[in-house]
């Protein structure tokens, strides 16, 4: 036999045997009963836009009497079309400082029933960052990613258990993410002496099974439903529950945090803990006289030090869970030295630095971006996850960030951690949400104070010239001022000039055909909480010339920036609105030899949430249309969405409505 047949022969061979062997490896795989017997599951009909179905979540929590918990927990999911591959993944996160995976299995289950098992030699074990800008931490997770390996029709599951030493007293179970669900349930198994006390949201008439010591909740059948716009956050409309497990004897439990029985226990829990990370040393001291040695008055003084405080770096080094380390702050001194820190050493920072000047001031811990999520009759540090501060002022200041309080008087309330917005005004992810003061003299949550709509406020002024044959020119002034204005300076300074230029083009294009725009200038009044840009725009056929004597366009050149459309149809989520002020003057040169044949009739809307008022005139050869629209802060049940779009509906008709001009 010739040697270059004898050798293809030799591999072809090798080839045969390994892929033999394969075949032998893969025959012998199987899937846990437990997963094996959801092949035949008749599941939940995937939506339209689902790629994926859940068919069990499944929780199990045990813990031993001598205080360590164990949870396992079991998930599979039936794969629907390509794009649902990104969700055979397998992940089972945990704090170094006090947990441990116990074990971490997957397994895929082809449309051919074949069985596809991962091991050890699968798992990545990767640190994991509560954030974007966290340096360090202890948070880690195991992963197991078999993306490759799914297609449509795949299902996909995995176990994880995970031992705790010291126990986190509040466990948290969402019944729902973002896809549909067959099954999910959670129990909880306790030794003798302990207690699970639940809080349900979003499950009405859920109860658990009950056995002995073990307690079982359960919710089937669950649909997605679709995001809409002004929705709430998913957590306000899907199911979850928390659990807290609360041992015979409170004080001698090895919990990772106390579990407190009033809001006034627990501010007067954490109360000294941050008083003895702000102490003033002479590096504050030095560094506070420093920052107000040119400052005239005490309300000129605090605003220095703010400003300085927004400067400060912010990374977050979160380690030491198991002993509260993820609540408390870092000393302010060290802060100062490093130059970084997360919003509590933000906080703590500015706070130190205040008293280097004599001034007091208070932490304040809120949940930051949703004003409804916090519930006042569930006391629970879990509840927040961000710290600003509350500065005591006089009469003198007077600004939208300031409160009375009931106890503590005149409160400015402060974000060191927005640096977009100035002393006197709170960022809108703060504003109206429950927080809590820690003072000894706290006894309930207080709400911190929302913008005032008529200072929130965009105000708008556009100079256009039409020409006769449809082409369109102009200048837009826009000046923003306080919550408004600071989501604007964000969005310019997070910008390069060109990525900023694209998204102000895209902006005119929603009303004008291929726009080209020219950023003329921009003008930044960070203190007054202020921010103003122009820009030149032009664009062809804006005007629609017709039968050669009419020609027909908007009043409305450019949208309102925060124009969310709502389509008819049955609303399932509540609507969410932020209070803000829109007004608009527009003027338009008219062509020569053109006169206006029609115009737009006055609109006056008015419901108990907004006011939209509209109008046109023709003033010395120009058209000048006027419109304002003032909204309230409110949220709105589903079953009144109708009212809510019907009013936006008959804003949108009033402004689609076109100017006729005739020739003369």
């Amino acid at each position: 036999m010739h040697p270059l047949v004898a050798r293809a022969l030799k591999s072809s061979l090798a080839l045969l045997f390994f892929f033999l062997a394969g075949l032998g490896t893969s025959a012998k795989e199987k899937a846990p009963d437990w997963l094996a017997g959801l092949t035949g599951l008749k599941s939940l009909q995937p939506g339209a836009e689902d790629n994926a179905v859940v068919l069990l979540d499944e929780g199990v929590l045990n813990v031993s009497p001598e205080g360590v918990s164990t949870t396992r927990v079991r998930w599979a999911v039936r794969i629907v079309n390509r794009e649902g591959r990104k969700y055979a993944r397998a992940h089972a996160h945990y704090d170094q400082s006090y947990e441990k995976v116990k074990s971490l299995k997957a397994w895929s289950i082809r449309p051919d029933n074949q069985v596809i098992a991962y091991g050890k030699d699968r798992i990545a074990d990767l640190a994991v960052y509560g954030g974007a800008l966290e340096l360090y931490g202890d948070a880690r997770a195991q992963i197991i990613d078999a993306t490759e390996d799914a297609s449509a029709g795949t299902i996909f599951g995995y176990e994880k258990i995970i031992e705790e030493r010291v126990i986190s007293p509040e466990r948290w179970w969402f019944f729902q993410d973002d896809l549909p669900v067959e099954r999910s349930s959670f129990t909880v198994t306790l030794p003798p002496g302990w207690e699970a006390r639940a809080r349900l949201s979003n499950a009405p008439g859920l109860t658990p099974q009950v056995s002995g010591a073990t307690s079982t909740w359960t919710l089937s059948q669950l649909v997605n439903t679709k995001e809409e716009p002004l929705s709430p956050d998913q957590r306000e409309v899907k199911p979850w529950m928390v659990v807290q497990l609360v041992p015979p004897s409170i004080g001698k439990a090895n919990l990772t945090s106390p579990i407190f029985e009033s809001w006034q226990q627990m501010a007067a829990y954490y109360t000294p803990k941050y008083e003895a990370q702000s102490l003033v040393d002479p590096s504050i001291k030095a560094k506070a006289t420093a920052l107000t040695a040119k400052a005239s008055g005490a309300w000129e003084q605090i605003k220095c030090l703010c400003r300085y405080a927004q400067q400060v770096n912010y990374i977050s080094i979160n380690l030491d869970s198991s002993k509260g380390g993820g609540c408390l702050p870092r000393e302010a001194s060290r802060v100062l030295r490093c130059n970084y820190g997360d919003c509590k050493d933000k906080s703590t920072l500015l706070r130190a630095l205040l008293a280097g000047i004599g001034v007091s001031s208070y932490p304040v811990i809120v949940y930051s971006g949703d004003s409804h999520w916090v519930q006042e009759d569930w006391t629970s540090p879990a509840q927040f996850n961000h710290c600003i501060l509350a500065i005591p002022v006089d009469d003198a200041v007077v600004a939208p960030a300031v409160a009375v309080h009931p106890t503590l008087g005149r409160l400015l309330f402060f974000d060191p951690t927005n640096a977009f917005i100035a002393p006197g005004h709170l960022p809108a992810e703060d504003a109206e949400t429950p927080g809590l003061i820690l003072d000894r003299r706290t006894e309930r949550l207080f709400r911190l104070p929302g913008p005032i709509p008529a200072q929130n406020r965009c105000e708008r002024l556009v100079t256009a010239k039409l020409l006769n044959d449809g082409k369109v020119t102009g200048r837009i002034q826009e000046t923003f001022t306080d919550q408004y204005s600071a989501s604007v300076r964000a969005e310019y300074r997070s910008a390069s000039p060109s990525d900023y230029q694209r998204l102000i083009e895209h902006w005119l294009a929603n009303t004008l055909p291929a726009p080209r725009a020219k950023i003329l200038e921009t003008e930044d009044n960070f203190d007054d909480a202020r921010f103003s840009f122009s820009v030149d725009f032009e664009a062809d056929n804006y005007g629609k010339l017709m039968l050669d004597r009419l020609l027909v366009f908007k009043p409305v050149l450019v949208t309102r920036r925060n124009n969310i459309p709502l389509r008819k149809g049955v609303r399932v989520h509540p609507v969410v609105l932020s209070a803000n002020s829109f007004s608009e003057r527009t003027e338009i040169e008219l062509p020569e030899g053109f006169r206006v044949d029609e115009k737009l009739s006055p609109v006056d809307l008015k419901t108990s949430f907004g006011h939209y008022r509209a109008k046109a005139t023709v003033e010395a050869g120009k058209l000048v249309f006027e419109r304002s629209l003032d909204l309230s802060s409110v949220q709105i049940p589903a079953a009144e969405y109708e009212s809510v779009r019907s009013f936006f509906e008959k804003i949108l008709q009033s402004e689609q409505t076109p100017v006729v001009l005739a020739r003369l």
